[in-house]
């Protein structure tokens, strides 16, 4: 009776974890913008990389139009230092896509930053 009693406890643990995430998959989700390469861009040239992306709590959305997009915060190099942007609510140009900041490291060692920006999607 006893083992019963258990795996019943059990199963009844284990509908409830599932319940929630199935749940937790129906929440909002946060339009984001369509990503892709950066073309054509001039690199600026960091001696260190930043540092790890700071969390942020998303607003309501601020811009007029239904293709807002959410564009993430990025670490923005100002001169000396990097220096945090907070993230924002972004209405793209039709068929453009954002290329999201990132340090890369040059085949002769040195540090290149390139800024998010939007780009004009290639004619196919």
């Amino acid at each position: 009776m006893n083992a019963r009693r258990i795996s019943l406890v059990g199963i009844s643990a284990a509908a409830s974890a599932a319940a929630a995430l199935g749940l937790a998959g129906c929440g909002y989700r946060i339009p984001v913008a369509p990503s892709g390469p950066h073309t054509g861009d001039e690199p600026t040239y960091v001696p260190f990389p930043h540092p790890a992306a700071k969390p942020e709590i998303i607003p309501p959305i601020d811009v007029a139009g239904e293709n807002a997009v959410w564009v993430d915060g990025e670490w923005e190099w100002k001169g000396t230092r990097w220096v945090w942007q907070p993230g924002r609510w972004e209405t793209p140009y039709p068929g453009s896509y954002y290329a999201r900041p990132v340090v890369v490291r040059m085949p002769d060692g040195r540090l290149a930053w390139y800024r998010g920006t939007w780009h004009s999607a290639a004619p196919k």
